[in-house]
């Protein structure tokens, strides 16, 4: 497994990026392009944002779609996030921190032409029902196509990071850690995301 993970693994760093890690062959280009080729025939929904302060969901004209789905191959990665998780904290080689909850069930992404993702952090409100508790602490996001132009994704307002299919980031969900996705050129953005709490 070919990883980016620029942890100090001594002490601690104050460096936000050191706690950005990128697996560059999660999933191999066949699991890919079966995923992308199932899931273009589904129905997908529009993605919303949740305003705190009001409470409510609200989307832009320009959105990405979203979608939930038990395929196999989405099922066997859903599984295989776990290890994904368990190397990202064993590498932060943290005393006081040593594990995790649970991780969201993976929801697909689809960015069309135009489409985009807002400037945000991921402080996911949908995931806790009442009987789901905690607070988002890792986001696992992976990306399963390269035939679209655009759609960069940008963190901390201005720093690029390059995901190819079956590429795997992961990153704290805090506000400090704000991304976004550029507008599509040309083609369908195909990624998955999933939290850790």
């Amino acid at each position: 497994m070919n990883t980016q993970c620029l942890h100090n693994q001594n002490k601690m760093s104050y460096n936000l990026q050191d706690y950005i890690c990128k697996i560059d062959d999660f999933l191999d280009q066949s699991t890919c392009k079966t995923i992308v080729k199932k899931i273009n025939k589904l129905n997908w929904s529009i993605h919303s944002y949740h305003d705190p302060t009001t409470n409510t969901f609200s989307s832009y004209d320009n959105d990405l779609s979203i979608l939930t789905t038990d395929i196999a191959e989405i099922k066997a990665i859903n599984e295989k996030i776990k290890y994904a998780i368990k190397f990202y904290i064993d590498k932060l080689k943290f005393s006081w921190y040593n594990g995790y909850t649970n991780h969201t069930y993976i929801r697909m992404n689809r960015y069309d032409k135009n489409t985009t993702m807002r400037l945000h952090c991921d402080h996911i409100h949908s995931i806790f029902d009442g009987n789901t508790k905690g607070v988002p602490v890792l986001t696992v996001l992976g990306a399963l196509n390269n035939e679209y132009k655009g759609g960069e994704l940008i963190m901390f307002n201005d720093m690029q990071v390059e995901l190819r299919a079956g590429n795997l980031l992961i990153f704290p969900s805090n506000f400090l850690y704000p991304h976004e996705v550029k507008p599509v050129i040309s083609g369908t953005r195909y990624s998955y995301v999933s939290w850790a709490w």
